[in-house]
């Protein structure tokens, strides 16, 4: 009877035991990412590489979490997260996206970050000396000057657009990039222009066909009628009214019976435009 006793309880704490391990989830910790519970899709993905016992897990939540440091402009962890995927599943798909690109972090690492020291007496020599310092600057500065901005800021926008299409990251990208064609203005009476703003010969061509082949990309993406209406805009700034009539009649052709804000600022805009 006592054997019967003990094996029952042992069977009960095995039971429970697996009842309550919870391993993670790669579902809920996207579930938490898309709806900005970072910290908590973190401590889910933490969850994954300590006990989930499937590599494939283990694989995608180290891509996930390393993801999510670089987001959050924490480059330091963002490295050593991937770089231990890397170490960890070699030949898996997840290690494949970002080994190319860890010397590139490295880089980054060390011109934006702080690097932890081990030993504690060298960190008090450090402290020491960052004491008589205290002025020197954290962050490398660049002198910008004379560097073309506008096609400096392309050249990384269509690196991300050629190596990942038709995802996430290359609808943000084009979003990205067709806001720098269209152009700023440095702050001050004197201050440089940017983009179609200070050049519309030359970057209006660039703005559409960068259009284009979002529209081809991402079709449904929500931003659509609102670049279109910024293209309808620029014309109708430099003057180019037929140009203008154009691109504002596509807002009102995409809207089809829909009534929304964009078909009738079109319209209205429509009423105002030079023959």
């Amino acid at each position: 009877m006592k054997k019967i006793i003990f094996f029952a309880s042992v069977l009960s704490t095995l039971l429970v035991g697996c009842g309550t391990k919870d391993s993670g989830s790669i579902r809920k910790a996207d579930l938490l990412l898309d709806n900005n519970l970072a910290s908590e899709a973190k401590k889910e993905l933490i969850k994954i590489i300590v006990s989930s016992g499937s590599k494939e897990k283990e694989a995608t939540a180290y891509y996930k979490l390393g993801t999510v440091s670089f987001e959050e402009n924490n480059i330091s962890n963002a490295l050593k997260t991937w770089e231990e995927l890397v170490a960890k599943y070699p030949e898996s798909p997840e290690a494949g996206e970002v080994k190319d690109n860890i010397k590139e972090l490295a880089q980054i690492v060390g011109k934006s970050s702080e690097e932890k020291i081990n030993n504690a007496i060298a960190a008090s020599y450090i402290k020491n000396g960052d004491f008589w310092s205290e002025g020197k600057k954290r962050v490398f500065s660049i002198d910008s000057s004379w560097i073309p901005s506008v096609e400096s800021s392309i050249k990384w926008y269509d690196k991300v657009i050629l190596e990942y299409p038709k995802t996430n990251a290359s609808r943000i990208a084009y979003k990205k990039k067709l806001k720098t064609i269209l152009g700023w203005k440095d702050i001050g009476q004197y201050g440089s222009t940017y983009g179609i703003r200070g050049n519309f010969g030359k970057y209006m061509p660039i703005l559409l066909s960068t259009f284009k082949s979002f529209e081809e990309e991402h079709p449904n993406a929500s931003s659509l009628q609102a670049f279109r209406y910024q293209i309808a805009q620029s014309y109708w700034k430099n003057r180019y009214w037929n140009e203008t009539r154009v691109w504002l009649n596509k807002i009102i052709e995409e809207a089809n019976e829909d009534d929304s804000f964009y078909k009738d600022l079109a319209e209205r805009r429509l009423k105002k435009v030079e023959f």
